[in-house]
């Protein structure tokens, strides 16, 4: 049984106070560096008295706004407590026996399998091939299942599949009944994101459903906020799961105004394709340390000399630095060398460089 333990958790590792908070530079957590947008912010000041009350039923507004955004019908989108809620309601809502999961990747889905009783396949990329998934492998075991878990990008190796690719997939899937979950929680922060979302194919497909984040581009993780958008059938099996008043009054109207800053989005893209550059050469350049080609806002990086022997040592010696990783150890299909890095601001990323050369 893997750990369930993930990034952003900094009061694993330090005391729980607010100085000790302000210090440290977490690039556990694959948030987006420049924080909450002005409009966001704004909408949660605004908002705060109304937390005397209950939360719009059903985030109606949100579900237009989101709608509106994704040129989709409401009826096409459920809105869940984190994209995690609605990770652990798809299988129970499907009533899948048996679920494929390609590794390494978020232990979430396995997690989720588990408690909804349904048997796991797992699929396990390589090292060698840049932790690629082999579609053809994949799609002689769909007709053994009922579900897939398939995040592109994907956490925690960064690969991300194009579109092209994947519509075959999806083909093979509904001849055999399947229904493909694409996790794309990371796909804003992908450069070729209107490209190879496969979000606008999802609503005239019954075995596609594509999962989608607000809280990591609009840096609201501890808001919880994500959406699925399929079918309406598939849609509704989901909605009818969920507990009334799910998502809180402050996340429904942090969304809905998220949605109207182009600008921050905009922004926000091309300045964590150009940190990422920055991250990944520095990187790249640190003898003893293998890092693998990003495509979103995280590095995947193998510890690949003799210097430390695993992440977790790593990690410690790095906090006494004032920096915290992601151990990626925990990760079904990976070791004790691997560890993931958040792509932050520029003064951070080259403090990240600066340690990893002193500490390797």
């Amino acid at each position: 049984m893997i750990d369930r333990i993930h990034g952003g958790d900094i009061k694993r590792y330090i005391s729980d106070t607010t100085s000790c908070m302000r210090k440290m530079v977490d690039f556990s957590a694959n948030i987006n560096p420049l924080g909450l947008s002005p409009k966001t912010k704004a909408a949660i000041r605004e908002n705060i008295t109304g937390v005397v009350h209950y939360p719009e039923q059903g985030s109606r507004s949100l579900k237009k706004a989101l709608a509106a955004f994704h040129n989709a019908k409401q009826d096409n989108l459920t809105v869940g407590n984190g994209s995690i809620e609605l990770i652990y309601l798809i299988p129970k809502a499907l009533k899948a026996k048996k679920i494929l999961i390609i590794t390494p990747t978020f232990s979430e889905y396995e997690f989720s399998a588990k408690s909804n009783g349904a048997k796991i396949i797992f699929v396990k990329t390589e090292e060698s091939e840049n932790f690629r998934v082999d579609l053809n492998k994949l799609q002689k075991l769909l007709s053994r299942v009922d579900l897939v878990f398939l995040g592109n990008p994907n956490n925690p190796t960064g690969s991300c599949l194009h579109a092209e690719e994947l519509l075959p997939l999806v083909e093979v899937c509904a001849r055999h009944k399947t229904v493909l979950v694409i996790d794309e929680v990371f796909m804003d922060f992908v450069e070729t994101c209107d490209e190879d979302s496969l979000l606008s194919a999802a609503p005239g497909n019954k075995h596609l459903l594509v999962l989608r984040s607000l809280t990591k581009f609009f840096a609201l993780p501890g808001l919880r906020l994500g959406y699925a958008v399929g079918h309406r059938d598939l849609v509704r099996n989901i909605s009818d799961l969920q507990y009334p008043w799910n998502i809180n009054s402050l996340a429904q109207a942090a969304g809905r105004e998220a949605l109207e800053d182009s600008d921050y989005m905009s922004y926000s893209r091309e300045y964590i394709a150009k940190e990422r550059e920055f991250l990944f050469g520095g990187l790249k350049g640190i003898k003893g340390l293998k890092a693998f080609t990003p495509s979103s806002n995280f590095i995947l990086c193998k510890l690949d000399g003799h210097a430390v022997k695993s992440a977790k040592v790593l990690n410690e010696r790095l906090i006494k630095k004032g920096l915290i990783i992601r151990d990626c150890g925990n990760f079904r299909g990976l070791n004790e060398k691997f560890f993931r890095v958040a792509v932050r601001k520029r003064d951070e990323n080259r403090r990240l460089i600066i340690s990893l050369k002193e500490v390797l």
